[in-house]
């Protein structure tokens, strides 16, 4: 008897613990390997390709199943504990914030009281296209960051490398800071968002063209500022709105790209297709550094079909699927959103993957983003990014961008990323 009320009593404390934190036991879920998905018909280290893709399909977005079709091949690779994922302020920024998140129609998030968004993840399960998007715009995890010089690498449908552009990207939040002082917002740049330098490094035909932007937190009552410099004509020219749909360098992504989706929302509607699905991406810590500072890769890095794809590692992610469709004239129909769900959050906050269609609706460019190496600062892991693919079905052609992504504490502020800073730069 005694011990049947210890039981009943036990079970009260453990209801009453689940209603005071309903959330922690859902951001803490231990996720599914691929080799439970599937019953043990796919194991990890094992490698999928077009003969047994369908044993994995259902785990895979739309434009990774015809990549392999293609002749891409994955390794399944190793899943790492969530709370690897971020450091430790942003997951305290999080946990204080939780609750406190409202976002409009235009997919402003703020405090319930109107106040700017102190940063960590709005929404922890988001209910609404709307607010898994708002996520990735203000659930930043790096307050300041910048890339290690980044290659732009052009594969023609041989599987050759024929072309390498270099580039150079510095980017600050002046908003939903969390780590690097002042927190929450710097003053003086409340209606900014972030400021991002980019410039041009080689060949010599594009070197020094740079371009300056300013994203405003609303960006419905200020639309991104921009300028970019011409180095042949020795000019600087305001960037139009229409950029974001333009060509880098002649590559098979559009400014829009960046990240997977860096278009001010204004432009676009959201649409939560599933709150959360099991989806095949890039493992978020490679088991080797898969190029060293010159940019040479590791011969242990191999490619398929010629170089079009790199064989990296692949996990499970709980995700959210959006579909965002252009509200203006735009050269996609659509874009298909895999956002994961948090804590399975990146520090490197990228969309991990994203399938853009052409305005027939017909399935024209995946983009997949490769996770890396780690490094530590102040003790704590900070992943980076490598970069990505962004593959063209309709030319067989596709444009790899590698590079490192590092955090920074104290080397910028807002007045070092400016006009003046980009022709300093450029010039």
């Amino acid at each position: 008897m005694e011990s049947l009320s210890k039981r009943i009593s036990g079970c009260f404390v453990m209801i009453f613990v689940m209603i005071l934190f309903p959330l922690e036991g859902k951001t803490k879920e231990n996720l599914p390997t691929i080799e439970e998905l599937t019953n043990g018909k796919v194991k990890i280290e094992d490698l999928v390709d077009k003969n047994n893709v369908d044993l994995v399909k259902e785990y895979l977005s739309s434009g990774v199943y015809e990549m392999i079709k293609k002749g891409m091949v994955l390794r399944m690779g190793t899943q790492i504990p969530p709370e690897r994922f971020q450091p430790k302020a942003f997951k305290e920024a999080t946990k204080r914030n939780r609750g406190k998140a409202v976002i409009n129609e235009d997919g402003i998030v703020q405090l319930k009281d109107g106040s700017l968004w102190p940063g960590g993840i709005p929404f922890i399960e988001p209910k609404t296209g709307m607010e898994a998007m708002g996520n990735f715009k203000f659930g930043t995890v790096w307050d300041d960051l910048y890339h290690s010089p980044i290659s732009l690498l052009y594969i023609n449908k041989n599987g050759k490398r024929y072309k390498k552009v270099g580039q150079m990207h510095k980017y600050m939040y002046t908003n939903c800071r969390t780590q690097v002082p002042p927190l929450g917002t710097v003053k003086g740049y409340e209606n900014i968002l972030y400021k991002r330098l980019s410039v041009g490094t080689y060949p010599i035909e594009i070197k020094g063209l740079g371009q300056f932007t300013i994203r405003y937190y609303d960006d419905v009552k200020n639309y991104d500022t921009g300028f970019v410099y011409l180095p042949a004509f020795k000019r600087t020219i305001r960037v139009s709105a229409t950029t974001w749909q333009d060509n880098v360098a002649g590559s098979d992504l559009v400014y829009g790209d960046g990240n997977a989706f860096q278009d001010p929302y204004s432009g676009w509607k959201f649409k939560l297709i599933k709150e959360k699905a099991y989806i095949l991406a890039s493992e978020m810590e490679a088991p080797f550094i898969y190029f060293d500072k010159e940019g040479e890769f590791d011969k242990r890095l191999k490619f398929d079909e010629g170089y079009k794809f790199p064989r990296i590692g692949w996990t499970i992610y709980p995700m959210s699927i959006i579909e965002a469709t252009p509200k203006i004239k735009h050269l996609y129909s659509k874009k298909i959103v895999y956002l994961p769900i948090y804590p399975y959050w990146p520090a490197c906050t990228a969309i991990p993957l994203a399938d853009c269609y052409d305005r027939r609706n017909a399935l024209w460019k995946p983009i997949v983003h490769f996770y890396g190496d780690h490094y530590l600062l102040d003790g704590e892991p900070y992943h980076v990014m490598y970069g990505g693919t962004y593959y063209d079905f309709q030319t067989d052609h596709s444009t790899q961008m590698w590079y490192k992504e590092y955090f920074d504490t104290n080397r910028y502020k807002p007045e070092d990323i400016t006009l003046r800073s980009l022709l300093e730069v450029s010039r």
